[in-house]
């Protein structure tokens, strides 16, 4: 027996109709169907996150600086978590988590929870150049970061030891070219910024000197004065080994003069060009922390740098707040990471 429908050729047997039927029902009943407490649950849970982050924050922040107390990168850390205190109405607590050239602090933060309560407080030497030079740095800024703003820049200064150090630029690149790889310079490690702008130097001047790394810049100084090597770079939080007359600045990084030392000429005016290598220094936090906790630290870190107390604090170091966008700190980090790259094809960054 046959059911038969109008339109062409749709002559279809009755069993092979039922059948599909009893198939189509199956289907349906069989179909996972979500239990009304979960749809409640995830529902809520979603609520939930996006409330935390409106209120955020609601409990202490805590701001992990990779590398040592007392150092340039501590300094800076400090004075924007005081800053950023302030701004947010919680406390901000310095976490001091050194070693590995700023390594182990940094994946300590890449592993933490995304949820804006731990946060890095990373630089030049822990983002641009460690992640490009060290295959097992253990993350990838691109990937396992956010960034939130740029806080500091600084340029790095050029200097000898007083006494019996020479007194210009031209003098010290002339010594090294009559000895060629006689004279040494110190940095706070492989890889580290102070290492990078070295062989900058050593490209752009066209000497040859011997890399000797030490484990922070207070030891590199010590070898500066102690004679072990002849010249280092050091940033200008550096200021009282300088106003103490133990350590001499021949010149500066970037495009201007440092108002702190006036008398110190840019390597550009020095007859040394491409110096213009700033070291930089900001916050980030664990890639998937939610917009809202990101925008609003990025308002509070922008609006830190603004303050007066900040403006006058950095000053004395010879720092400029920067306070940018969590964009614009991405765009100078990969411009930094680029630079980084094509150095290390001429030069011996990694042990």
């Amino acid at each position: 027996m046959h059911a038969r429908f109008a339109g062409p050729s749709l002559d279809v047997p009755l069993a092979e109709i039922q059948l599909k039927r009893r198939h189509v029902m199956f289907i349906k009943k069989n179909q996972p169907r979500w239990p009304r407490q979960s749809i409640l649950a995830l529902t809520l849970g979603t609520l939930a996150l996006a409330a935390s982050a409106q209120d955020y924050p609601t409990k202490p922040i805590t701001l992990v600086v990779p590398f040592p107390p007392g150092g340039s990168t501590d300094v800076q850390a400090r004075l924007v978590a005081r800053g950023l205190q302030a701004q947010l109405k919680t406390p901000v607590i310095v976490d001091n988590k050194a070693g590995a050239s700023g390594a182990i602090g940094t994946r300590f933060v890449a592993k933490a929870e995304a949820d804006g309560y731990t946060l890095l407080f990373g630089s030049t030497s822990s983002l641009a150049a460690e992640p490009v030079l060290n295959d097992q740095a253990g993350f990838d800024p691109a990937k396992d970061f956010a960034m939130v703003s740029l806080a500091t820049d600084l340029p790095w200064l050029l200097v000898v030891e007083c006494r019996n150090g020479p007194k210009t630029v031209a003098q010290l690149v002339e010594a090294a070219r009559a000895k060629p790889d006689a004279l040494n310079y110190s940095s706070v490690g492989y890889g580290s910024a102070s290492n990078l702008v070295g062989e900058m130097f050593k490209q752009s001047s066209g000497i040859k000197a011997l890399h000797v790394p030490y484990k922070g810049e207070a030891p590199a100084i010590t070898g500066l004065i102690g004679g072990e090597v002849q010249f280092t770079f050091v940033s200008p939080v550096a200021m009282p080994h300088i106003t103490g007359k133990r350590i001499c600045p021949l010149a500066v990084t970037g495009s201007s003069r440092l108002p702190l030392l006036p008398d110190v000429p840019t390597f550009d005016e020095a007859g040394v060009k491409n110096m213009n290598f700033n070291v930089w220094y900001g916050i980030v936090a664990p890639a998937k922390t939610p917009k809202a906790v990101l925008e609003k630290l990025e308002r509070a870190a922008m609006n830190v740098v603004k303050t007066p107390e900040f403006t006058k604090s950095v000053s004395t170091l010879g720092v400029t707040g920067v306070g940018s966008t969590g964009a614009d700190f991405l765009k100078r980090l990969q411009s930094d990471q680029a630079t980084v790259r094509a150095l290390s094809k001429v030069a011996r960054l990694k042990e």
